[in-house]
This record gives structure tokens, sequence and C-alpha cells, in this order.
């Protein structure tokens, strides 16, 4: 049993190669073109949903050095049995 979608697509793609009136024919691309835009916009606005400032955040960030001196001050104030 085949995919109903597919045999859909197989029906509008024979439909389509038999028309013949121009008017029809451009409605089915001005939806087409419809389709596309709404689905361009909407990935655009998705994409500055949420501002990713991950540049800005690692250059305020501290370096390696100061991250090993930090890391070797808490292991050093930790209150370790002896």
């Amino acid at each position: 049993m085949e995919d109903p979608i597919f045999e859909a697509k197989k029906e509008l793609i024979n439909w389509i190669r038999e028309m013949d009136d121009l008017e029809k024919i451009q409605e089915l691309l001005d939806l087409k073109n419809s389709e596309n835009q709404n689905s361009i916009v909407a990935e655009t606005q998705a994409e500055y949903a949420i501002k990713d400032d991950f540049d800005e955040r690692f250059a305020k960030g501290i370096s390696g050095d100061e991250l090993l001196q930090r890391v070797y001050a808490h292991i050093e104030s930790l209150p370790w049995k002896k």
C-alpha cells in the first residue's frame, strides 16, 4: 500500500501536466510563492527570537591563568582532613 501523500502528489502532478489554463497555473504559482515567503519570514523571525551574546560574554570572561589560580585557591581553601 502506497503512502496517501505520495498518491495525492502524483494526482496533482498529472492534473497540472494536463492543465492549459494560464490563469489557473498562475494561481498555483502564486500559492507556491506565498507558501515559500511565509516559511522564510517565519524562519527569519525565529532566528532573532533569542539574542545570542556568547561572543560578548566570552570576551568578558576570565583567562586560563586566572581560572587555574581560582581553582588552586579553591582547592587550598577546602577543609581537608589530615
